[in-house]
């Protein structure tokens, strides 16, 4: 089975990115403060903060609409991260945030713990997938 969502049709990733990338701008700008109080040259600071700031909404667009893809056989592929079906324990449905949780037997840094969704309908699929290989 395979899905794919983008970071701006799922509010939880959505938010998550948005955020990330305010913590970029607030660094940026930090720095550039920093910057002007050692060097003075306040031309060349608005200069390399705005150009900092236009690579950062950038970057903000391109993941927010990138497309992710997910895998799901005997295990749940997010390239690179992979984590086997026999390792979920229980997994909970959130149809509010377009999202599944996984509750692993083995927690791993490298396991994939939750699933995104765009649509509604993947997200009901996926759910019964998942019932049906943990039931068995």
């Amino acid at each position: 089975m395979l899905w794919k969502y983008r970071a701006v049709n799922n509010p939880v990733t959505r938010r998550k990115w948005l955020g990330f990338c305010a913590i970029l701008l607030i660094f940026g700008v930090g720095y550039s403060i920093y910057r002007y109080s050692v060097t003075g040259n306040f031309k060349f600071t608005m200069l390399t903060l705005s150009f900092f700031a236009l690579m950062v909404f950038l970057y903000t667009i391109i993941t927010l609409g990138k497309p992710r893809y997910y895998f799901l056989n005997d295990e749940i592929v997010y390239k690179p991260f992979k984590t086997p079906l026999s390792n979920v324990e229980d997994f909970e449905v959130d149809y509010d945030n377009r999202l599944i949780r996984l509750k692993l037997k083995k927690p791993s840094l490298f396991a994939v713990k939750t699933l995104y969704f765009e649509s509604d309908e993947d997200l009901e699929e996926v759910a019964r997938f998942l019932r049906r290989k943990i039931q068995a």
